[in-house]
């Protein structure tokens, strides 16, 4: 009977240096991960919007007609590449009931100045630097829209948002152009290269 309780005080004791150690040992960690995408919430896009030019009288002499466009432009991408965008327009079309009404030329418009951009929503203008959104190099964003001109543009890590932009044009009318309607067509590209 002694050797019994003798084998039942040595299970005990091993039993509670057990316990012992293990709370001495402190609390079990685990490591645990929390995880969020973002996902492109948009696209990259351009846009003029329409424009009608002020109406003018028959005239026998060359004359021009001056108007303002408003670009958009927005990155929702949200990869910070950069982008740029041109615009190019056509011959104006006439339509009409005179004799001899001719197209008038795309060389005849012109694009003769663009404004800064400014903020709609989104990244600020960085006016400070070379960064963009800005016109891609000032005073030279004019001329014949007859090819593309590039009008403003953002470099990497700039232009996450969405901007507008002023750009004053020029139709010039040639003399004894007949009295009708002529319609253009303006070729709006933005790409992902500043």
């Amino acid at each position: 009977m002694h050797t019994l309780s003798i084998r039942r005080h040595a299970a005990l004791a091993v039993g509670t240096a057990g316990l012992l150690a293990g709370s001495l040992a402190g609390p079990a960690l685990a490591t645990d991960t929390v995880t969020q995408t973002i996902v492109a919430g948009g696209l990259l896009s351009a846009s003029v919007a329409n424009l009608s030019l002020p109406d003018v009288e028959y005239d026998y002499v060359t004359h021009d007609v001056s108007g303002t466009m408003v670009l958009t432009a927005d990155d929702s991408r949200g990869t910070s590449l950069g982008w740029s965008v041109s615009i190019q327009g056509s011959a104006f079309v006439y339509t009409g009931t005179a004799e001899g009404g001719i197209d008038i030329p795309a060389a005849n418009f012109a694009l003769t100045s663009a404004e800064e951009p400014t903020l709609i929503e989104g990244q600020p203008v960085d006016s400070t630097a070379s960064t963009g959104p800005q016109i891609p190099i000032e005073g030279l964003a004019v001329g014949s829209l007859d090819t593309p001109i590039k009008t403003i543009r953002a470099t990497a890590a700039f232009g996450n948002g969405t901007y507008s932009q002023n750009l004053v044009v020029t139709l010039t009318i040639p003399g004894q152009s007949k009295i009708g309607t002529y319609t253009g067509t303006l070729t709006t590209t933005i790409s992902a290269t500043p």
